[in-house]
């Protein structure tokens, strides 16, 4: 039953994954011409090739020497990524900017906006993380700026060592796990994005932590599995506190571990996860119940506004402007589902449309830049000309970071053809069913969601991953067969 449902999944995969992919193609961003950005894939995907026969024939090397050369390789990424943050960051603005500034205003005391955490509930544990992070820098009489972009990048460099550790947990040969590594280091939005520590930003490490904790073998103490459940639940509520998307990986994996290996221990394991994570999303809510902003109710805006949000147009904020701002401007929790409720059913005909969906879909994923013009926006930084869609070269820049994320994307559904073929769960199938069960998840709930194609961003491990799991399968790269 558990590999029929697996099969049934994959079909869906393929039709709805698939369908998204048409639709960004043929309406990438900017009306780059479908033909230019599927050339560009081609010219990655050759690339990867070579990059892959490359490594394989190093494997001794590689084998020999992994301890090393992974050192340098999360050296150089932490140093490149740190010099290249701290060059192009731009004055903290818009939502970002909100939750900077007041970080800074809690640390030293002065007034604090509690009305816009008030409003957005999952902004206030970010405000904290920032404030915390900021705090050793302010005791020393700096404003602590240059602390976010440290713990950014190294968040972000984490990201790579969980990946590789992951991949290597599934029994993938070393080359394709450095192969990993250099994919996810060609990936341009983290390169522009870094700076900032956002909530995107902030959860792109947790979207794996939880996950290489379950999977990791430290030892068989009872203190470490305990720890590990404690961490576990800690790394998962944070997660979806910062980012509802972050916790879909999290999901997914739990998923598949029920459709691929039910057994009692596992099943009593899941159920201590899930107990931890409730204990620190009670120990959240009452942390979010004594600050000032959870007294302001009648500023709270509820969950319902991001579907409605999501119902016109592109499903953005800028084409549903004229209800956001009356929907933040009513009395009470009450007026504004009325209005929410309301927004839905009028258009009701229209999110289910052809057009909207069509619209609404290239709107999210429609481009491989993932934010970068969100963050890259001063005409005069020197990232604007080739980070900014609007910059001098940024057609062109974009035509590149889009074309990687197009090829992981048909990689992740070819991913699922191999799965109906081969009909059978070894170890690459298994973590490339996680990674495809987590996108699907991700895609579809942004259609019903705001349209924001930044909510990609911290789901760039996944796409490495569901990318290299793909491509070492097209090599018919065997490993001990699950049951």
């Amino acid at each position: 039953m558990n590999k029929k449902l697996i099969y049934i999944f994959e079909l869906l995969n393929i039709l709805f994954m698939g369908t998204m992919l048409v639709i960004s193609v043929t309406g990438t961003y900017h009306h780059i011409a479908w033909y230019k950005v599927s050339f560009v894939s081609i010219i990655w995907f050759i690339c990867f090739i070579l990059g892959f026969l490359f490594l394989r024939r190093c494997e001794s090397f590689l084998e020999k020497h992994k301890k090393v050369i992974l050192a340098a390789y999360l050296f150089l990424l932490f140093a490149v990524l740190s010099a290249v943050s701290i060059l192009f960051a731009n004055a903290p603005t818009s939502d970002y900017g909100e939750v900077y500034v007041n970080s800074l205003n809690l640390i030293s005391g002065k007034e604090v906006n509690w009305s816009y955490f008030a409003m957005f509930k999952n902004n206030y544990l970010l405000l904290l993380l920032m404030a915390l992070i900021r705090l050793p820098a302010y005791l020393m009489g700096f404003d602590g700026a240059y602390s976010i972009i440290i713990v950014s990048v190294l968040c972000t460099t984490l990201t790579a060592l969980l990946i590789f550790k992951i991949l290597e947990h599934f029994q993938f040969k070393v080359y394709v796990c450095f192969l990993a590594l250099i994919v996810y280091a060609l990936f341009l939005p983290l390169y522009g994005c870094t700076y900032a520590f956002y909530s995107d930003q902030a959860t792109i490490m947790l979207t794996l932590l939880p996950i290489y904790l379950i999977v990791s073998d430290f030892g068989k103490r009872r203190w470490v599995s305990i720890l590990k459940i404690i961490l576990v639940g800690l790394f998962g509520c944070m997660a979806f506190w910062l980012k509802a998307t972050a916790i879909i990986p999290i999901i997914a994996f739990t998923i598949v571990k029920l459709l691929t290996s039910c057994n009692r221990n596992m099943l009593r394991r899941i159920l201590l996860y899930c107990c931890s994570f409730i204990c620190f999303f009670a120990l959240y809510e009452l942390i979010w119940r004594s600050s000032p902003a959870a007294k302001m109710t009648d500023m709270h805006v509820p969950v319902i506004h991001w579907i409605a949000l999501g119902s016109h147009g592109h499903g953005d904020w800028t084409d549903n402007s004229d209800y956001g701002y009356k929907l933040l401007g009513a009395p009470s929790m009450e007026a504004k589902k009325e209005i929410a409720y309301s927004y839905l059913k009028q258009n009701r005909d229209e999110m289910f449309s052809v057009t909207h969906i069509v619209e609404k879909a290239r709107h999210n994923f429609a481009t491989g830049f993932m934010g970068l013009s969100t963050y890259i926006y001063e005409a005069d930084s020197p990232a604007y000309p080739f980070l900014s869609a609007y910059g001098v070269y940024g057609g062109y820049t974009m035509m590149i970071a889009t074309g990687m994320y197009y090829l992981l994307l048909l990689l992740n559904i070819i991913g699922s053809v191999i799965s109906i073929i081969r009909r059978k769960l070894d170890c690459y199938n298994i973590l490339g069913l996680f990674a495809r069960i987590s996108l699907f998840g991700l895609f579809l709930f942004l259609m019903f969601w705001e349209a924001n194609n930044r909510q990609l961003y911290n789901h760039i491990p996944i796409l490495v991953i569901t990318g290299m799991t793909t491509f070492s399968q097209l090599f018919n790269q065997r490993t001990n067969s699950q049951k």
